[in-house]
């Protein structure tokens, strides 16, 4: 089965590459790190980077354009989406009428997590240079999808929405160019939720029928334009924002999903930035991607245990949707760092730390045993206020994954 007008119009990314070298490698399936919801832990100018969703044009994450010389092609999928402990994680070809058809099975045969990230270097059906390629996500009671291929999953999860009436509107189920209305906003009580009878009961009106959280959400995120990924560049694309849905609410809903999300409206969406391959034989090459939709300008450290009141060693100040620095930092060495020495990679404004989580668990996330000299990385931050807990069975908390750049 194909379909058009894939979820709220979803369009091509476009990084304005060459196409110079094709890697024809296997297709990974099983993700690369732990995922976790970021409970585990309590600075240049940028690359070109491009963030979809509902529609919008692509944002530039500012900084020189990429004038590295081409090596393999290499995309990581870092999974980032706040309001889903864990997806499953489907591909779809994007013919040049635009025209979407899921292929094969989901990527990893366990859910893939929050905060984990897979390698991709081929997909069996698409042709990189000529086809567009759409990640779809699927978030819920998995276990439901037990021996489906991608096309019957998003199917059943599309059919599960609908029973429940939890559809979004302007085509929110993937694959669907015509959608149903609106769905209800509400929530459940407590940290981060509202009551769900809170709105449409006011002003003596009787509150409806208490929305029903659907056991299954399936979205499209933004796709990826033919020859994007046959560049011979290092990508990384992270999903982010929330899903959205009924249920899926609160008065704290846009500090964990982002501006201007509702259950109505969700976020979930994307950036795709090209990593630089910069490295020193003597050091660690470090870059930071901004990918939380919920925060502005931050700044990374790396910061002794305590009780040691040093202020340890500044890796990046990165904005929402950027990479920086660019190139790579290849100031510091991995003493420097101190990964291996029990240090710890914080989220900081204006001197304040926001949060904090253990190198350690910033490297399991990507499914790194350590930090190498002579190699190159990017931490990824994801999720919402870096200052903010996560809430059970709602949303996720931040947390930061770290990937190779020229992964093994």
């Amino acid at each position: 089965m194909a379909w058009r007008g894939v979820w709220l119009g979803s369009w091509l990314f476009s990084a304005g590459f060459v196409a110079c070298v094709t890697n024809h490698d296997a297709l990974e399936k099983k993700p690369s790190g732990r995922g976790g919801n970021g409970s585990g832990g309590t600075a240049s100018a940028g690359a070109p980077s491009n963030r979809g969703g509902f529609g919008g044009d692509a944002a530039n994450g500012g900084g020189h354009s990429d004038d590295e010389p081409p090596g393999d092609s290499v995309l990581t999928i870092v999974n980032g989406i706040v309001d889903a402990p864990s997806v499953a994680l489907c591909l779809a070809k994007v013919d040049q009428d635009g025209t979407v058809t899921p292929v094969g099975s989901p990527l990893t045969d366990a859910p893939f997590e929050y905060g984990q990230s897979l390698v991709l270097r081929d997909v069996d059906g698409i042709d990189f240079e000529t086809d567009g390629l759409e990640p779809i996500v699927i978030a819920g009671e998995l276990d439901r999808l037990a021996d489906l291929d991608c096309e019957a999953a998003i199917a059943r999860a599309r059919d599960e929405e609908a029973r429940s009436g939890g559809e979004i509107g302007q085509g929110g189920a993937a694959g669907d160019s015509n959608g149903s209305p609106p769905l209800g906003a509400g929530g459940s009580a407590g940290e981060g939720g509202t009551d769900s009878t809170a709105e449409g009961g006011s002003g003596g009106v009787a509150p409806g029928p208490a929305p029903v959280r659907s056991p299954l959400r399936v979205r499209g995120l933004p796709a990826i334009s033919a020859g994007t990924l046959n560049a011979g560049r290092s990508l990384v694309f992270v999903a982010n924002g929330c899903m959205g849905g009924a249920t899926y609410s609160g008065a704290a809903a846009a500090e964990y999903c982002g501006a201007g999300y509702t259950a109505r409206e969700p976020s979930v969406s994307a950036i795709l930035v090209s990593l630089s391959r910069r490295v020193s034989d003597e050091h660690v090459a470090l870059q930071v991607v901004h990918a939380s939709l919920a925060n502005a300008q931050v700044d990374l450290r790396s910061r002794p245990p305590f009780p040691s009141m040093a202020s340890g060693v500044a890796i990046a100040s990165v904005l929402t949707g950027q990479v920086a620095p660019r190139p790579a930092s290849i100031q510091n060495a991995l003493f420097d760092l101190g990964s291996a020495r029990k240090y710890s990679v914080s989220v900081e404004s204006q001197g304040d730390v926001l949060y904090e989580q253990p190198w350690t668990s910033v490297l399991a996330q990507g499914g790194l045993p350590a930090l190498e000299n002579g190699k190159g990385y990017a931490l990824i931050l994801n999720g919402p206020q870096a200052d903010l807990k996560p809430v059970p069975d709602l949303w996720n908390g931040p947390t930061l994954t770290a990937i190779a750049v020229d992964p093994e």
